[in-house]
């Protein structure tokens, strides 16, 4: 749709002189739009990326934070042990021993709870984002959808104004041409009268221009409503041009939102795909060294 320089409609009308009246639609202001509408897009999409890259910070800053934690719990633990070991001997601290071992394995149980609670909770919340930058976006997409539409029948509109205004100036050049034949017509056919040799007397001088201008008067009368007729024909065939262009224009506005909705579903099964456990590149991607 935004490729090319017109988006022609097909409206011509044969005027006199074969004159030929072409609707195109201008496409400069139209891509200017599309343009200042993708940069809109682009620029809720870097803030949508930053958003996304400060959770992932923020929940790696929490992982990492409880791996370590657990990692110097066991460890002191540990030392606890071999330092007795080492003091009073191995034989003398079996029950020590047990003891310890019991605790790493509680230990150890608690942090597993405490990484399926925080797989959850990160995962809640990237759901949660991902769904709130989801909906920006749709609704960012769906003004843009409207704009375009809207822009389109603003241009058509603008065009159509244009061609009826040409049309009415080719009818009025065309009438008043027309007329200055007719008043040339009338004056060469009276300076023929009065330089006539044949005519012997000023009253049969006076009956040939009353009949002169009688004719006249009636060929220009019909000469103006023929031409007058044609010039309705023109326009009411340029009214129903410009109302297929516009029926035109609605089809593929509404091929236009078709489409955008048909994407929109496509997009929103993807997302909710993103949503879930292991998918998209959501908090999971800190969760490597939670299996401790």
């Amino acid at each position: 749709m935004a490729s090319g320089h017109l988006i022609v409609l097909g409206c011509s009308v044969q005027c006199q002189h074969k004159t030929t009246l072409h609707l195109c639609l201008p496409l400069q202001s139209y891509l200017k739009l599309i343009k200042k509408q993708q940069k809109e897009l682009n620029t809720l999409k870097k803030k949508q990326s930053k958003d996304q890259n400060a959770m992932q910070k923020a929940h790696c800053t929490q992982v990492d934070k409880m791996v370590s934690l657990h990692e110097k719990e066991k460890t002191n633990l540990e030392k606890l042990l071999e330092k007795a070991i080492k003091k009073r001997g191995e034989n003398n601290c079996q029950e020590l021993k047990k003891e310890t071992e019991d605790k790493i394995q509680t230990l150890a149980t608690d942090h597993k709870a405490k990484v399926k609670d925080i797989t959850a909770q990160h995962t809640k919340e990237w759901s949660e984002l991902i769904s709130s930058h989801s909906s920006e976006e749709q609704e960012i997409k769906d003004s843009h959808v409207t704009q375009q539409c809207e822009h389109l029948k603003k241009l058509l509109s603008s065009v159509q104004e244009q061609q009826t205004m040409q049309l009415k100036l080719i009818h009025e050049r065309q009438n008043k041409e027309m007329r200055a034949s007719q008043a040339k017509m009338s004056m060469e056919n009276s300076k023929a009268i009065s330089q006539d040799k044949s005519i012997k007397n000023k009253a049969e001088r006076e009956r040939r221009v009353r009949e002169l201008n009688s004719s006249n008067t009636k060929k220009f009368l019909d000469e103006r409503k023929r031409l007058a007729m044609k010039h309705q024909k023109e326009m009411e065939q340029l009214e129903k041009n410009q109302r297929e262009q516009l029926d035109k224009l609605e089809k593929h506005n509404e091929q236009l939102l078709k489409s955008h909705h048909a994407n929109k579903q496509v997009q929103g099964q993807g997302h909710a795909a993103d949503g879930e456990v292991g998918g998209g590149d959501g908090p999971q991607t800190c969760h490597g060294g939670l299996s401790n």
